[in-house]
């Protein structure tokens, strides 16, 4: 589990290139930032329908905040659009 600040956990997230945890880094960061003071934002990374030279991208996302305890998950090829899906209907929630 790799752990950014005290409130963000990202899981399954080990065996990313640095260069793609950059991104990943600053794409979260950048909606934390959006979806204010929260007291736990995870993300759990699945790899499924996995074939050599492509995979598909499972993530499940978790935000607790004010007292409420919101779900959101998207499968795509896209890790990043993934990401930013999950984080998208997190915020949408919260509304």
């Amino acid at each position: 589990m790799i752990n950014l600040g005290e409130k963000i956990e990202l899981e399954g997230f080990n065996e990313m290139e640095s260069s793609e945890m950059t991104i990943i880094r600053k794409l979260v960061g950048n909606y934390a930032n959006k979806l204010g003071d929260f007291t736990k934002l995870r993300l759990h990374l699945k790899s499924v329908h996995k074939t050599e030279g492509s995979s598909k991208f499972e993530i499940n996302g978790l935000l607790e905040k004010n007292g409420k305890i919101l779900n959101a998950d998207m499968t795509d090829y896209n890790l990043f659009m993934v990401i930013n899906g999950v984080l998208e209907r997190l915020k949408k929630e919260l509304k």
